[in-house]
């Protein structure tokens, strides 16, 4: 906890380093609050297609519904400049060049595009894929190193 703890409160801090137990511990952290926001979701948007025959009842669940993406979002919102300067914190704590840190928009921008891909033509391109793949695999790798001391 402590981790996540120093994770919220250096918030702009770009200048510090972050071990690989910190990063990971914040990245699992995250992980399982935007499962949990998405299991909620799940079940509020079943019970939504449950109880669309009571009216009362349909709009109270569409109403807590909303207000859980909400907050979804405002916790996506509060944790987006913190995952950066966690980010750049790891990738210096390597030793590495920042210029490497440029994997990190590619990665989103990939992303992205296979989403988009998906919503448009019901699928995704093998390229869009193994591109987002590669680009991934070359975030987490690394992330992976070592502390350069």
């Amino acid at each position: 906890m402590k981790a996540y703890q120093d994770f919220l409160e250096h918030y702009f801090n770009l200048s510090e380093r972050t071990n690989r137990s910190t990063y990971w511990a914040v990245a699992v952290i995250n992980l399982l609050f935007l499962v949990g926001f998405a299991l909620v979701f799940k079940l509020l948007f079943t019970l939504l297609t449950m109880v669309e025959w009571f009216f009362i009842l349909d709009i109270l669940v569409a109403f807590i519904t909303i207000t859980w993406l909400v907050l979804t979002t405002f916790f996506l919102l509060a944790i987006f400049i913190p995952s950066i300067t966690i980010s750049v914190r790891r990738y210096r704590d390597t030793g590495l060049s920042l210029s490497f840190f440029v994997i990190e928009p590619a990665v989103f921008l990939a992303i992205c595009w296979c989403v988009s891909e998906y919503v448009v033509d019901g699928y995704a391109s093998i390229w869009a894929v193994v591109i987002t793949g590669l680009l991934l695999l070359a975030d987490v790798l690394i992330k992976l190193l070592p502390s350069a001391d």
